[in-house]
C-alpha cells in the first residue's frame, strides 16, 4: 500500500466532494432564507459545526480501516504511524483551506444579496474575510478533532469496547482546541458546554493545535505498535 495513494489522498477526495455538496445545501438554504426570511447572519458560521465531525470520522478511519489494511498489505505499524501522523498534518491544513474557501464564497453572495454577513459566535477573526485567521482557527480545530479522532480509533480498536476509557482524553483534546479558539463544546444530550479557561488569541491556538497532535500522537503510538489484527466479522 502506498502513501500517500490512499491513506491521505482517500480522505481529502472524499472530503472535497462532501464539501462541494455541503456548500451547495448551506447556499440554498441561505437564498431560501434570502427569499422568504430576514438573513442577518452568517449561514457558513452556523454550517461549519458539522465539518468539525467529519474530520473527528476521518480520525477514527484512519485507526478502524485504513490500520488493518495497511498491516495486512506488509506494511509495519512504525511505518503507519508515522504516515498516518504525516496524513494529520496534511489534512488539517487541506480542511482549514476548504472551512476558508466557504466563507470567501459565502461573502461573495451576502453582497449579491445586500445582506450582511453578520457572525455570531467567538472567534480569532472578526470579519469574514480575515483570511489568514480564519485558517488558522479552523487549522488548530481540525488537528484537535482529527488526533482525538485517531486516538479514539485506535483505543476502540485495540480493545473494543474497553475503547470507552479513551473517551475523556478525546474530549480533552478537542475540549483544549476549541478553548483556545474561543468556543466550547457542547455535547449531545449535555446541557453545559466544556471548556478551559484560556485566552484566545493567535499565539495560543497555534500552540493548543500543536500541542493537541503531540499528545493525541502521543497516546496514539501505543495504542497501536503491537496491537493484533482482528477479524473484520468480530
Amino acid at each position: 500500500m502506498r502513501f500517500p495513494t490512499r491513506l491521505l489522498g482517500a480522505p481529502l477526495v472524499y472530503t472535497a466532494f462532501l464539501w462541494a455538496g455541503f456548500y451547495v445545501l448551506v447556499v440554498l438554504l441561505t437564498v431560501g432564507v434570502a427569499m422568504f426570511g430576514t438573513l442577518r447572519i452568517s449561514t457558513w458560521e452556523v454550517a461549519t459545526q458539522i465539518p468539525r465531525w467529519l474530520v473527528l470520522f476521518i480520525g477514527v478511519s484512519l485507526m478502524r480501516e485504513f490500520l488493518p489494511l495497511y498491516i495486512a498489505h506488509g506494511q509495519t505499524r512504525r511505518q503507519f504511524g508515522a504516515q498516518a501522523a504525516v496524513t494529520v498534518v496534511l489534512y488539517a491544513p487541506a480542511f482549514s483551506a476548504l472551512i476558508t474557501l466557504g466563507y470567501l464564497l459565502e461573502a461573495l453572495l451576502y453582497n449579491l444579496l445586500d445582506r450582511p454577513q453578520t457572525l455570531m459566535s467567538a472567534h480569532l477573526f472578526s470579519s469574514p474575510t480575515q483570511v489568514p485567521l480564519i485558517f488558522a482557527e479552523y487549522l488548530v480545530q481540525g488537528l484537535a478533532w482529527m488526533v482525538a479522532g485517531t486516538l479514539m480509533g485506535a483505543a476502540f480498536y485495540r480493545w473494543q469496547a474497553g475503547g470507552v476509557l479513551s473517551l475523556p482524553f478525546g474530549v480533552a483534546l478537542v475540549v483544549l482546541g476549541e478553548s483556545a479558539i474561543g468556543g466550547n463544546l457542547r455535547l449531545p444530550f449535555f446541557s453545559s458546554e466544556l471548556g478551559f479557561d484560556l485566552t484566545p488569541g493567535v499565539t495560543t491556538a497555534l500552540v493548543a493545535g500543536l500541542a493537541c497532535l503531540l499528545l493525541g500522537l502521543a497516546m496514539t503510538w501505543p495504542l497501536i505498535r503491537d496491537v493484533p489484527l482482528r477479524n473484520r466479522i468480530s
